[in-house]
């Protein structure tokens, strides 16, 4: 049964980590070149109007997205110094706890991005006028593919202590 559940949230959440991951690369790529031509048009021509505000919005909607992508990559920094030298059915027990303690904190925090990016519904940014919602959802949307990932890492360190359990 835990098997099958791990199965099918892994079947979800490795493409959706792979879209996000490639779309926050692209974003990155994006406001790279933006960035650069707008220092560029400061000595040849003139500046980009708005760069500083794509960037900031970029900047977040990147961050979001390739938080559950470096997650199923273990690419989280981790302080192991204790927990390293347990037993494996310990670290285990020790990473259920961790997990369980991130899904309540990035429940927490979908929900309160979710009621922000619905109170600003009116808010635009200054120079561009963008409406700033938008980039809002967005962050939604990774933080949700973030809070997936770690399901799925509770459901697999979940499986490590039943199977110390039966053994």
């Amino acid at each position: 049964m835990l098997q099958k559940m791990i199965n099918v949230t892994e079947r979800v959440v490795t493409p959706l980590n792979f879209v996000s991951g490639k779309f926050a690369s692209l974003l990155l790529f994006g406001m790279m070149i933006l960035t650069f031509s707008d220092v560029a048009g400061r000595f040849l021509v003139r500046p980009i109007q708005g760069t500083h505000e794509l960037t900031y919005l970029g900047l977040a909607v990147m961050v979001f997205l390739s938080l559950g992508y470096t997650q199923q990559k273990k690419g989280h920094i981790s302080v192991g110094v204790i927990i390293d030298n347990l037993p494996a059915r310990g670290q285990a027990i020790i990473n259920v706890l961790s997990y369980l303690l991130m899904l309540i904190i990035l429940t927490l925090m979908l929900w309160q991005t979710y009621e922000y990016a619905i109170r600003g519904m009116n808010t635009v940014t200054g120079d561009l006028e963008l409406p700033v919602y938008i980039f809002v959802l967005i962050c939604v949307v990774g933080i949700l593919i973030f809070l997936l990932t770690v399901l799925l890492d509770l459901l697999k360190s979940l499986q490590k202590v039943v199977k110390q359990d039966e053994s």
